[in-house]
């Protein structure tokens, strides 16, 4: 029993120090007007896009203002709120996500069973009599080599700000992953908490990214 128990921890401490956590891939690219004044007292009202899914955009609105007002901007409103307003607004960000999916050719293997490259000989009868025949032994492994299809979503977050004074475009911001295995809900909340906490207000940027989540995570929700 000791030795059991002794065994079964040493399986789980193997097991805890190969797990590893989600690591997220994404894009960030932005444009910025240098001339205007991301003051943090402005006004700021969070839209939708009429272009693209409306309805799936309108989802995200409350994570939009949540995310910003960390920012450190302390007058964001959903475009919900607008008509309650007691005072005009300054900036208007309008917001969209989409994704779109995609297949492609890629050259992959075939499998099945082929020669090892090993075999046995059976003999029977005597002297010179003797009947031998040589079987040759099959592995599991690539036959040839086909053109496959696969299959690619990219999903997309974009931003457009707007200086609702003179209707100027002052800053844009685009969000991109190709992340497999997860649910759309899940794939654009990272990217909308990223590209809002990657925001530049001084300068344009674009880069690749990767986080690694915490560990537990599950972008399966």
């Amino acid at each position: 029993m000791l030795i059991r128990n002794a065994l079964l921890l040493l399986t789980l401490i193997i097991m805890s120090g190969c797990a590893t956590n989600k690591v997220m891939d994404a894009s960030y690219s932005s444009q910025v007007d240098p001339d205007f004044s991301f003051t943090r007292d402005k006004r700021v009202a969070v839209l939708v896009s009429e272009q693209g899914n409306s309805l799936e955009s309108k989802y995200y609105v409350t994570q939009v203002v949540e995310a910003l007002k960390q920012r450190g901007f302390i007058n964001v409103h959903s475009y919900t709120e607008i008509p309650n307003l007691n005072a005009p607004v300054d900036i208007a960000v309008i917001i969209n996500v989409s994704k779109k999916s995609d297949s492609y050719q890629y050259s992959g293997a075939n499998y099945g069973l082929v020669d090892s490259g090993n075999s046995t000989v059976n003999c029977t009868g005597w002297g010179n009599s003797v009947n031998c025949t040589e079987n040759k032994q099959k592995t599991f492994g690539v036959t040839g080599y086909s053109t496959k299809t696969g299959y690619l979503t990219g999903y997309y977050f974009s931003a457009n700000w707007f200086n609702v004074q003179n209707e100027q475009k002052i800053m844009f911001s685009f969000a991109s992953s190709y992340e497999e295995g997860c649910t759309d809900r899940a794939v654009f909340e990272f990217l909308i908490s990223q590209t809002i906490a990657r925001l530049d207000f001084e300068k344009p940027n674009e880069y690749d990214y990767a986080i690694k989540m915490p560990e537990n995570y599950s972008c399966n929700y």
